[in-house]
């Protein structure tokens, strides 16, 4: 009775063994957004299911919305929102929640980069924040430059990270993986990562008409200078605003805490960089402040 009751313990677990790895790694891809530069899709577990997008405007923002099931249970949803500034410079932000009880593997794939060259904006370590004001800050640059004819498309990181309320009541953002590194095979970018239970993943890219600097020289100058200057440098951006290192207080939770502020939001380093060097980088960067400014108040 025991080595039966052992036998069929063990063709259970089994069971439930294959049918973990086939949810988990046996994938498929679903496209969510295209235009005449881009296409972007999101490479999943086959098992999980997208569901018909909902799409909704409101002013210079299009958002798209699927829910993600997994036989037949909410396990999260993804948000894509594209913005149109006025210059005609895109940002598109993604975002997936997983707001079931399981991790799950996904890659976010960006297509049609087979032409195009491509310009690192880490070609360093960045600077250290000072730590007994902020603490550690491991974000770093945006991952870099895609360029393709007169068309760029500057990629950020991707952002994992969960809510947590501080003990004053405030909420922020926990960062607790930054995804810098992408692998790019056959013109497809993949940003591959584990989003677990609980947890939000944030990514966004900007797409220009025409080169995002006049020249190479003030890319590279814009670069080196943000590298070394963290509080210029906005990483995190999201369609509310960009997410930034918080101060420490006596709550020890501010460690990884990120959240929004109007003097970050307002950057002056921007203005004074378009001033000197005017391009297209620092102008939509500016009007995207302005569009957060309003968000936020």
């Amino acid at each position: 009775m025991f080595r039966k009751l052992v036998i069929l313990l063990f063709v259970v677990f089994f069971m439930v063994l294959i049918i973990f790895t086939a949810i988990m790694f046996l994938k498929n891809e679903v496209e969510v957004y295209s235009d005449k530069e881009v296409t972007l899709a999101i490479e999943k577990p086959m098992f999980i299911n997208l569901s018909e997008s909902v799409t909704t405007e409101k002013g210079s923002d299009r958002t798209v919305v699927y829910d993600m099931s997994l036989l037949g249970l909410n396990v999260g949803t993804y948000t894509l929102v594209e913005r149109t500034l006025e210059n005609g410079t895109s940002l598109i932000f993604e975002e997936i929640e997983n707001t079931g009880w399981i991790p799950y593997a996904l890659s976010l794939n960006v297509k049609n980069l087979a032409e195009s060259e491509f310009k690192s904006w880490n070609p360093e370590a960045a600077a250290s924040l000072d730590e007994e004001i902020y603490g550690p800050d491991p974000t770093t640059n945006p991952y870099g430059v895609f360029t393709r004819g007169n068309t760029e498309i500057l990629q950020g990181n991707v952002f994992v990270s969960r809510n947590l309320q501080l003990g004053n009541g405030d909420w922020v953002q926990e960062l607790r993986h930054e995804i810098p590194e992408f692998t790019l095979e056959e013109g497809v970018l993949a940003k591959n990562y584990w989003l677990p239970p609980k947890h939000q993943s944030q990514t966004w890219m900007m797409i220009g008409q025409e080169p995002l600097f006049e020249t190479e020289e003030a890319e590279d100058g814009w670069i080196t200078f943000s590298l070394e200057n963290r509080l210029a440098q906005l990483n995190w951006l999201t369609p509310e605003g960009p997410l930034v290192k918080l101060q420490l207080t006596d709550d020890p939770r501010t460690q990884l805490a990120y959240g929004y502020t109007t003097e970050r939001t307002a950057n002056v380093s921007f203005i004074e960089w378009n001033e000197n060097f005017p391009s297209l980088f620092f102008e939509s960067m500016m009007l995207n402040s302005e569009n957060d400014y309003v968000l936020m108040n």
